[in-house]
């Protein structure tokens, strides 16, 4: 099984080496900035008023022209040898091809001045591909470049010489049967519809599970900045400043004067699911894209999850009562269309969630963590005092302990070791952690001391055993399509293999030897009743079940099965429920439509055959899945609450033991008729 994954990985690696060679080659390298500004016709720029600051020395020329017309409202630059000249359109947000209304020509030798007024003419220059003459960071971009994307499919650009002008231009639309409706092109007989995009947008009294996963996996950092794009009423934006992080936000609607910038993480969180335009959906991608330093996560609503009864199909999605538009997306959709344009390979997260990395450090840091059994442990950390209780009488700071002067840094710097498994360097701490210390007069190794002497070093040791497991299972899994450079691994994870196993060539030795491992059965049956014992899940007909979510919490075997079929079905983590055959080297995943219903239905299961290296799709309707308590870890707050149902389903006879029981509809039926003689 090992060796014929080896070729599949280094398959899929080529696919995702030749994306970023083209990312490469489209920007210089991947992550600069370099942009061209402005719209180059027949040796002339044309350029918009609000870009100017972006065209170098020639802004001056302009600047020197605009001085002698003080009173003329223009809007477009055109500079050329001859001189420039100041151009008035009509407004960009009110015209889908704006008119030329007015043009100022001032004679750089001489500096006299000639005006030409098109006003009172029938057939004004116009506008086309406006998008080219804004600044690169204009929230109007995506919605404009769309307009000219529609225009080249419905063939309204060719032989482009004859439409320049309003004549010629609404000619070429009659011929194709064609209008425009604000800044769409429609067919002539078309009734338009008006989406409120912008209702769409709630109040959130927590993160947004984008956030919430961002942060947990690393993505979000107190040194990182990070841009909601899109950020509706601004709760997320509010709540992580509120705690300390580098967070902005704009929205076209609810924040449309919040800055546009460049950031370390860019969040697109449920934005693209109600744009009504597909093309416009492109767009906002990259537009979201091009701000991201280190990477984007991409958010949608994910089909089978949402009901869409009393919707009205419109399009590819659908209409609600409310005006507000929906497209939902399959997690196969949403990598599809986020790799084609960003020209990067998408991780799945979550189901309808995504991330794209610039940042290949970070990829790895967090492909790393979300296997992590190391952080589970860290994020479950439980402050406790070996040694004294907390003290009542405090009156003044500088006559405390020091431990308690710096009880929270000491923390997190535990914390911090927790997840790693070791101490943790300076380098490693966040500098605010660094300052904190620094105002309480307190060295750093000084509070490394005090939390070894503080906290259970038994817990430490577990947390070490963790790590150095996670690091195997993230090693083998990095077997593909060859062992890495130790140049090209984050600065973390070098410390981690000076530390758990002397050198990367004895890391590297080591994954190989559970890599291979995990294809023995007898191996993989070990480690299944392993987190049997541990509660993690528990056995249906076709093997042991568990939640994706618990994943990291298992036996690093588990963790390597499940590793080596995400390389044939790249979403394995997007599923509700996986499942891993005893006998056989299969992984199923389960989807649902919503698991937090007591017997939800199962949508879709994609079953990994690991030998075959292959995969197929069932897509199911009326499937129920039943004893749901079950394959819930023991520590699930909803676990007691399901297994009374489940027990319920079996005394009833509803259910047999192995989980099988009847359709959605037969169940209804069932139900009524019992309720109906209650």
């Amino acid at each position: 099984m090992a060796g014929r994954l080896c070729v599949a990985l280094k398959t899929r690696q080529g696919h995702a080496t030749t994306a970023q060679a083209v990312a490469r080659g489209r920007s210089g390298q991947v992550g600069s900035r370099v942009m061209n500004v402005g719209k180059r016709v027949g040796g002339a720029l044309y350029v918009h008023r609000e870009a100017l600051d972006l065209i170098g020395d020639e802004a001056e020329a302009v600047a020197t022209a605009a001085r002698l017309l003080p009173d003329l409202p223009w809007n477009v630059a055109k500079i050329s040898r001859d001189g420039v000249s100041l151009l008035v359109y009509e407004d960009f947000d009110e015209a889908a091809f704006p008119a030329l209304l007015k043009s100022a020509r001032v004679d750089p030798a001489t500096g006299a001045i000639s005006i030409i007024d098109y006003e009172g003419r029938d057939s004004p220059p116009i506008l086309h591909r406006k998008e080219t003459l804004l600044r690169p960071d204009d929230p109007r971009i995506p919605q404009f470049r769309t307009l000219t994307a529609e225009a080249e499919a419905r063939g309204l650009f060719r032989n482009s010489n004859s439409i320049g002008t309003k004549r010629k231009w609404e000619e070429r639309l009659r011929e194709a049967n064609l209008k425009i409706v604000g800044q769409r092109i429609v067919d002539a007989d078309d009734k338009p519809v008006e989406v409120a995009r912008h209702r769409t947008a709630i109040a959130r009294h927590g993160l947004s599970q984008p956030m919430q996963i961002m942060l947990g996996l690393g993505m979000i950092r107190k040194d990182f900045s990070v841009f909601d794009y899109g950020c509706g009423q601004g709760d997320d934006v509010a709540l992580l400043q509120a705690n300390g992080y580098q967070a902005f936000g704009w929205d076209p609607h609810h924040a449309p004067e919040g800055p546009r910038r460049e950031a370390d993480v860019v969040n697109l969180g449920f934005v693209i699911n109600v744009i009504e335009n597909p093309t416009e959906r492109v767009e906002t991608i990259r537009a979201a894209w091009s701000f991201a330093r280190r990477a984007l996560m991409v958010a949608v609503m994910p089909t089978g999850k949402y009901q869409g009864s009393g919707l009205k199909p419109y399009k590819d999605g659908f209409l609600s009562s409310r005006g507000t538009f929906q497209r939902y997306y399959s997690q196969e959709e949403l990598r599809e269309l986020t790799g084609s344009v960003t020209g990067e390979a998408p991780v799945s997260l979550a189901p309808g969630i995504v991330a794209i990395f610039r940042d290949k450090e970070l990829e790895q840091e967090v492909t790393y963590r979300r296997r992590s059994r190391a952080t589970v442990l860290s994020e479950t950390f439980q402050v406790v005092s070996r040694t004294r209780p907390p003290r009542v009488d405090r009156p003044s700071y500088r006559s405390l302990p020091v431990r308690d002067r710096i009880a929270p840094q000491m923390e997190a710097i535990w914390r911090m070791a927790l997840e790693f498994g070791r101490l943790p360097d300076v380098s490693e701490v966040s500098p605010d952690i660094i300052e904190a210390l620094a105002v309480a007069r307190v060295s750093f190794d000084r509070a490394v001391a005090l939390c070894i002497a503080e906290f259970d070093p038994a817990t430490l040791r577990e947390a070490a055993e963790a790590r150095r497991d996670d690091l195997l299972v993230h090693f083998a899994l990095m077997q593909f399509p060859g062992a890495p450079r130790y140049a090209t691994l984050p600065s973390s994870i070098k410390r981690d293999v000076r530390t758990f196993f002397g050198s990367l060539r004895a890391a590297m030795e080591e994954a190989r030897q559970v890599l291979f491992s995990a294809g023995n059965q007898e191996t993989v049956r070990e480690a299944i009743q392993q987190a049997l014992d541990q509660g993690l899940g528990g056995m249906s007909t076709g093997g042991f079940r568990f939640l994706a979510s618990a994943l990291s919490r298992m036996p690093r075997i588990i963790r390597v099965v499940v590793g080596c079929a995400e390389v044939i079905e790249a979403d394995i983590y997007s599923y509700d429920l996986l499942e891993i055959s005893m006998d056989n080297a299969v992984v199923t995943g389960i989807r649902c439509d919503d698991f937090s219903r007591a017997m939800p239905l199962i949508t879709d299961c994609t079953i990994v055959d690991l030998k075959a290296l292959r995969r197929k799709v069932l897509r199911l309707k009326g499937q129920v899945l039943y004893l749901k308590g079950r394959y819930l870890p023991v520590d699930d707050p909803t676990r007691e609450g399901q297994l009374k149902v489940d027990e319920k389903l079996l005394r009833a006879g509803i259910v047999s033991e192995d989980g099988k029981g009847p359709d959605a509809a037969s169940l209804m039926r069932i139900l009524r008729a019992r309720a109906s003689t209650a």
